[in-house]
């Protein structure tokens, strides 16, 4: 790595955190529309202090930050919104105040994704610092809804031009050149016309999102107690890293006395169906964890949301697919699960799974550049979460964790290492600089 690019990142290590700590101060969750825009742009005036084309499209949905001019684009596809914090009372600090501690810094975004917008700022910012002439364009594409439904890049995609390849710093190192596709699919069921005799439930009060692992469960009962458990929230593509909070509630109230109706009926279903994560009682188990010699993975599926009130009941089942299996197949089977127990699908989200052939001439700079700044050998790896490589072609996930790092993506005290964060700007700086001081065609 070119001596000008490491002494940049090293000298403003400081900046790079101080204009996280700048964007953690957002509680940008997805659904607060304006605190996202406020988000992105804060995001685009700190690229624009660092000298860089900014602006936003579609109504401050999507934000662009431009470098260099060329034939071929590299893009950079991060985004600025978040998943709900959560309980505050599973935080060790303020999840909107970023702290340094030991060697981590904490706060919701830090990992996903606000820490890697502000890396990729400075990254671009180290190429640049060489004066060198740049034979492509990079652009670092910001999105503001990737934690829920993509009507943003939606968008984008439809009206603008798209990159000729590129990555997204939202997942893990080494590359993640496969994907796996997810399903969100909510349900409804009718539970009215029922009033059981003797103590009952009544309500139920669980999850916060859709691609997030429940970490506490509310119950309420026909006299008005209230039962609550509390499990651990993880991100749903990896489900077996926390504890459903749906699952231990049906547990402790299989404990009581309780009189079985509707509502009682249904939670236990999905207990009994959806508990061990990978669909066997729904038929749904993969029959291989491989697609033409690469792993995959298998169908992972998780119920996250649980809410029910007044004779009606919402259900959101999140699914993880491989690469190679019919999302469709998997849909219809969730459907008719839905009506065999009195309900109905009423909206499906999907996103495709991601193959990136490891032979593209592009992921040969990123190999090379992983290899000489970590020291670490270069592999091609699943990407289990869902990330914005789905969005358009030749996009694939890379970094910030590296083997052996904890994820806490979608987590209370979610957390990046500074030596991530600083070794990852590097990386990308690295990269950028193989692609755009080259004349030859990464394509």
């Amino acid at each position: 790595m070119e001596r000008i690019m490491t002494e940049f990142i090293d000298n403003h290590f400081d900046e790079i955190k101080d204009d996280l700590a700048e964007l953690i101060a957002i509680p940008s969750e997805s659904d607060d529309k304006e605190r996202v825009k406020e988000a992105l742009r804060l995001a685009l005036k700190q690229a624009e202090d660092l000298g860089f084309k900014a602006y936003s499209v579609l109504d401050e949905q999507v934000g662009i930050v431009e470098m260099g001019e060329g034939p071929e684009t590299l893009g950079i596809v991060a985004h600025v919104d978040v998943v709900p914090a959560g309980d505050p009372a599973q935080w060790d600090s303020d999840p909107y105040k970023a702290e340094e501690r030991d060697g981590r810094i904490y706060g919701r975004g830090t990992l996903d994704d606000k820490g890697l917008v502000v890396s990729s700022l400075y990254a671009m910012k180290a190429v640049q610092e060489l004066g060198r002439p740049l034979h492509k364009k990079v652009q670092l594409i910001i999105g503001t809804q990737e934690e829920v439904e993509w009507i943003d890049m939606d968008e984008y995609v439809k009206k603008y031009p798209l990159p000729d390849y590129g990555f997204t710093p939202d997942g893990s190192y080494p590359i993640c050149n496969i994907e796996k596709g997810y399903i969100d699919q909510i349900m409804e069921f009718d539970l009215s016309g029922e009033e059981p005799d003797g103590l009952h439930l009544k309500e139920l009060e669980i999850g916060t999102a859709v691609n997030v692992v429940p970490g506490e469960a509310k119950a309420v009962l026909s006299d008005g107690r209230e039962i609550s458990v509390t499990g651990k929230a993880c991100h749903s593509s990896q489900p077996e890293m926390g504890v459903n909070s749906i699952y231990l509630l049906g547990e402790e109230l299989k404990k009581m006395d309780l009189s079985e109706n509707k509502l009682l009926k249904l939670l236990y279903a999905i207990c009994e169906d959806f508990e061990g994560h990978y669909g066997d009682k729904l038929g749904l188990r993969s029959e291989s964890d491989y697609y033409q010699g690469e792993f995959v993975h298998r169908n992972v599926l998780s119920p996250t949301i649980l809410n029910a009130k007044d004779g009606r009941a919402e259900m959101a089942v999140n699914v993880r697919f491989p690469y190679g299996e019919d999302r469709y197949r998997v849909i219809d089977r969730l459907t008719l699960w839905a009506e065999e127990h009195g309900g109905k699908t009423v909206s499906v989200d999907s996103q495709h799974a991601v193959f990136v052939p490891k032979t593209s001439p592009f992921l040969k700079v990123f190999a090379d550049a992983y290899e000489e700044v970590s020291g670490l050998k270069n592999e091609f790896v699943l990407e289990y979460g869902g990330t914005y490589a789905k969005a358009m072609p030749n996009i694939v996930s890379w970094g910030p964790l590296f083997p052996g790092d904890e994820d806490m993506c979608h987590q209370a005290n979610e957390y990046i290492s500074s030596d991530s964060l600083l070794i990852s700007t590097k990386i990308f700086a690295e990269a950028i600089a193989g692609i755009v001081l080259s004349e030859e065609s990464f394509k």
